[in-house]
């Protein structure tokens, strides 16, 4: 008997667009285009096959299945499918043995402005998909919405926006086809502008969406942030953040925290810090901190780094544990900025449920000083004693080296598996060196829960002004 297919549902598939600024429905500058990196999580070899839909329904060849050996990836590029001109659609890939993905949206070699996000497997789509921050023209900055039909049927689709002065606009989209996508943004609506807030669709049917931070115009966009937008299976009443930081390193990279209350009820938001400052180097220390008020259901809160009460000290570097205080779901976000750099490096991500962490992550796509770039993976220890991590490279290029490393994680902390070619992780397999200038996959195990998050940016070999990128990882059963 045939397994059923693993889909993975994937939104702005393709992003061709060329306007001079930005309309409520599309990205500002020009030269957007999207690729999919696709890992095989199972057991066996995987034939992996990508479908893209245009805005009736309508499916898009976008060539022949792949095969990929476990834990191994393949990459399909907008290129592949058969569009001519601009296109905006979505994706369905499916498979016969378990798959992860990634989208890498970007606008180069036109532009500098990339982003990351996770597809939503078809078993965790739902008619209710939360987003932690939307901003409307908010310093020059704005979010689009991105919403996909994850049903056979049409679908009636209802976005509503809610500032974080408690205001709510809402804006309807009818009969959506099945597999397709709408795009919706809060200047649809009377949303003020120069604010930011949440929102909430809800479907007559399953949804999976994606939510994308971009400058409100540019003649060609330098910047971008990417997260996938929450089901309820990403809801739970305590939320893991992997890496947060202020003021770090020479880019002062700082962060925020986003909380959504997506409980039926009023509530506080707690965030417990751990972190170590001299920008990493210093001692573990905690800092624990409470929303001042209750959030109402839909809301969010935020913790922005550098503010004296909600924040953690300059030049930390660490993780956050974020709580609803009655014990009802939250869902979250964690944006990262580059406020030392012109133009900035902005980037973004979703913070794991506590029901999500598990001893292994897979992680679709990494860089080891490829072609500009080079990743970090940062990985969390959220169980309660020490956890042994064992993260192993596997490259795709340069005849395919893989290389094995080993570190002690204490609860609650951060360490980040950066430059690994040439670092300070212990090697335990392989040869670390021969990784250089590879990209490929990595799969992480742990003697404990763990949570990942991996963040793309240039090397610092060569001056590159290519925007940052950061993707969660996929948490498996061991």
């Amino acid at each position: 008997m045939s397994k059923k297919p693993i889909v993975i549902l994937i939104v702005v598939m393709a992003l061709m667009v060329t306007v001079g600024i930005v309309a409520a429905q599309q990205l500002p500058g020009s030269g957007w285009l999207s690729g999919q990196q696709i890992q095989n999580i199972g057991s066996g070899t995987a034939t992996i096959s990508f479908t893209a839909y245009n805005s009736t329904g309508g499916s898009i060849n976008c060539g022949a299945a792949q095969t990929a050996v476990p834990f191994a990836g393949v990459n399909v590029s907008t290129k592949a499918c058969d569009v001519t001109g601009p296109f905006t659609g979505s994706a369905v890939v499916s498979s016969d043995q378990p798959i992860a993905a990634v989208v890498n949206v970007a606008n180069n070699p036109t532009g500098a402005a990339g982003g990351m996000y996770r597809g939503t497997d078809g078993s965790q789509v739902d008619n209710v998909i939360s987003f932690p921050l939307v901003k409307n023209n908010f310093n020059k900055r704005s979010t689009t919405l991105y919403l996909q039909n994850a049903s056979a049927s049409a679908n009636t689709i209802v976005v509503k926006f809610t500032s974080r002065a408690g205001n709510s606009w809402e804006k309807t989209y009818p009969n959506v086809p099945a597999n397709a996508m709408v795009v919706a943004s809060p200047s649809d609506t009377a949303f003020t502008t120069n604010e930011f807030g949440s929102a909430v669709a809800t479907g007559t049917g399953p949804l999976a969406g994606t939510a994308l931070e971009h400058q409100t115009t540019a003649v060609i966009a330098d910047n971008l942030a990417a997260y996938t937008g929450f089901t309820e299976a990403s809801y739970d009443s305590v939320a893991y953040c992997p890496l947060v930081r202020n003021n770090h390193s020479g880019s002062l990279q700082t962060t925020g925290i986003d909380v959504q209350n997506v409980s039926t009820s009023a509530q506080k938001i707690k965030v417990t810090y751990t972190y170590r400052g001299n920008n990493g180097a210093g001692p573990v220390e905690t800092k624990q901190v409470t929303s001042a008020v209750a959030v109402n259901p839909g809301q969010s809160f935020n913790f922005y780094a550098t503010d004296a009460t909600y924040g953690m000290p300059t030049k930390s570097l660490g993780t956050a544990k974020v709580e609803g205080v009655s014990g009802g779901d939250v869902a979250v976000i964690v944006t990262d900025t580059s406020l030392g750099r012109t133009p900035r490096r902005i980037t973004a991500y979703a913070c794991f449920p506590a029901n999500s962490a598990t001893a292994k992550v897979a992680m679709p796509q990494y860089k080891e000083f490829f072609n500009g770039n080079t990743s970090g993976i940062n990985v969390m220890n959220v169980g309660s004693s020490a956890a042994t991590v064992t993260i192993k490279y596997a490259a795709t290029n340069n005849g395919g080296p893989s290389a094995t490393f080993q570190h002690t994680i204490a609860p609650g902390e951060l360490y980040p598996f950066y430059g690994v070619s040439g670092g300070t992780a212990t090697v335990i397999s392989g040869n670390a060196g021969a990784l250089e200038g590879t990209y490929g996959s990595a799969v992480i195990t742990s003697t404990q829960p763990i949570v990942a998050t991996q963040n793309e940016s240039p090397d610092g070999r060569r001056p590159l002004q290519q925007d940052a990128k950061m993707y969660e990882g996929f948490n498996l059963v061991p």
